[in-house]
């Protein structure tokens, strides 16, 4: 009986411990999340409560075992003589062995009736607190937030970075007004952007991999500022090439065009062979292909 009522108070106290799994981030907070401040004083007032319950319990044990006079037995005494970590762990006694011997042996040889250890008990019912109280707060209340809410929420967090710190003229930038720019800032920036999205299929320096050669004058779906913003922007899904207008706002995808046009010339040791037609300046149209949402591979022509 004592064990269990030891393993009991070890769950009760192991469910508390683990009620912060559940913290939300911020976004929970604004929708009523367990993270919100009044409902951590609430877990911590039970807490407290459970705690002291508990001291009550331990110390009503020991004055009932003082006043029968169960703490002098010398079974009483080879209990209280563990250390702390036996009693933590609620490791036996040796002397305590015969107690749990069962009577029916097999070939001669006996075994100890003895239950799983409370560390696994622990995790056991823990698990089980843990799966009610996951239970209640994602599919009976409004606390939690689904899978579903949690992406519809990182999306809507993910829009609002992307056009932070971008004025109102960058936003408006398309295909149809785009420039190159020359500046050594531009062009630095779309490098960075280049090596972070662009340099796994299209390899250091725009040399080409999966992707074309981007030194050349031959381009697959048209050359000069305007196309290859466009390229960018929609993506060749037949091609494998993702559309980075859901990624990159337009002042990013400027710039990435920018350092593009700048790598032309430069013919990269181990370069790829040219591909498509040679592009002519002058001959970039203004018409946007049809808009398109998939994801895949980051290229960019």
């Amino acid at each position: 009986m004592k064990p269990m009522k030891n393993r009991i108070s070890l769950t009760i106290l192991g469910a508390i411990a683990t009620l912060g799994v559940f913290a939300q981030s911020t976004e929970a907070v604004a929708s009523g999340g367990f993270s919100t401040p009044l409902l951590w004083i609430i877990y911590l007032v039970i807490g407290l409560l459970l705690l002291i319950t508990y001291v009550l319990f331990l110390i009503s044990r020991e004055l009932k075992r003082y006043v029968t006079g169960e703490s002098n037995t010398p079974e009483a005494k080879m209990w209280d003589g563990r250390s702390s970590w036996e009693k933590i762990f609620q490791l036996k006694p040796v002397g305590t062995d015969k107690d749990t011997l069962i009577d029916e042996p097999h070939d001669g040889i006996y075994e100890l009736d003895n239950p799983p250890p409370p560390w696994f008990m622990f995790l056991f019912y823990g698990c089980i607190v843990i799966a009610a109280v996951y239970f209640v707060r994602f599919s009976m209340t409004d606390y939690g937030y689904t899978q579903e809410e949690e992406y519809v929420a990182e999306m809507k967090a993910a829009e609002v970075q992307q056009t932070a710190n971008v004025s109102e003229e960058d936003l408006n930038i398309d295909e149809s007004n785009v420039v190159a720019l020359t500046d050594e800032l531009a062009i630095a920036a779309g490098k960075k952007l280049y090596i972070q999205n662009c340099k796994v299929c299209h390899a250091d320096g725009g040399k080409g991999l999966v992707g074309p050669n981007l030194t050349d004058e031959f381009w697959k779906q048209g050359g000069g500022a305007k196309n290859i913003f466009k390229t960018i922007k929609y993506g060749v899904i037949e091609k494998g090439m993702t559309a980075w207008k859901g990624t990159l706002n337009p002042k990013k995808m400027q710039e990435v065009t920018s350092y593009i046009l700048s790598l032309e010339g430069t013919n990269p040791e181990g370069a790829k062979e040219p591909e498509g037609e040679k592009w002519v300046p002058g001959e970039e149209t203004d018409t946007a292909p049809a808009d398109s949402s998939a994801n895949a591979e980051v290229a960019v022509q």
